[in-house]
């Protein structure tokens, strides 16, 4: 007779932050192995991998940063409310893994939301791109989110923050390490501050939600011009 218990859930791995608070983590997936970002309250981002999915005792943190370009840059011990991890989610034999990340902080370095990605021949992250103008003084990120790709020549990330939400192509023409950026768009219609954003399974559709309890839904016409599409009231 086949065991018709309850399924019995069980700690695998404790992973120690010291006293820093753990704001966002996320996972993703490469054709080698598992791997998860982990951003802290203090600023730091810990990325970790796990080789077998089966031992899930065996992660191994493979590299401690800052969401900083210039890894020089110094600045006090950085006081974080939130962060926004968002990972690429196109895997492929000639895909490094990358993703998006953004600070809700005290300090501004940490602030713009920066994409990473992994340097397979030197086995190190880098930051490839900064989403962010001049003009945006390195505003405070309340979320990232990278949208699904099928066949766009280009990558979209929608990135929100006091001034709205910003979508963002990111393009590599010429395989280089930096990424070539152009917002495209500044999407407003919420009152206060935008927590979440998700993107439907084509990347095409936007849906966002925050502070002023409103869902929003947007997208682009064959034009490029983004719109917002409906919008939906909480009903008690």
């Amino acid at each position: 007779m086949e065991d018709t218990g309850p399924l019995q859930w069980k700690m695998c791995k404790l992973f120690e932050s010291n006293s820093s608070q753990v704001l966002d983590v996320q996972f993703g997936v490469s054709l080698r192995c598992l791997k998860m970002v982990a951003a802290y309250s203090d600023g730091h981002v810990k990325i970790y991998e796990l080789m077998d999915p089966m031992k899930l005792n065996h992660w191994q943190l493979q590299a401690e940063l800052q969401n900083v370009i210039y890894s020089v840059s110094t600045f006090a011990k950085a006081s974080c409310i939130s962060a926004s991890i968002s990972w690429n989610p196109q895997t492929g034999e000639s895909q490094n893994p990358s993703f998006a990340l953004g600070f809700n902080s005290d300090t501004p370095q940490l602030n713009s939301a920066k994409v990473w990605e992994f340097d397979q021949d030197h086995q190190r992250w880098l930051p490839v791109a900064e989403l962010t103008l001049p003009e945006d003084n390195q505003d405070q990120v309340y979320s990232v989110n990278w949208a699904p790709n099928i066949g766009r020549p280009y990558e979209i990330i929608a990135v929100a923050t006091h001034k709205g939400i910003a979508i963002w192509q990111l393009r590599n023409p010429n395989h280089e390490r930096r990424l070539s950026i152009e917002k495209v768009a500044l999407l407003s219609g919420h009152e206060g501050a935008v927590w979440e954003m998700e993107w439907d399974m084509s990347g095409m559709t936007l849906a966002t939600t925050g502070s002023d309890g409103l869902l929003r839904l947007w997208q682009s016409n064959l034009n490029g011009v983004w719109h917002e599409q409906a919008a939906f009231e909480p009903t008690f």
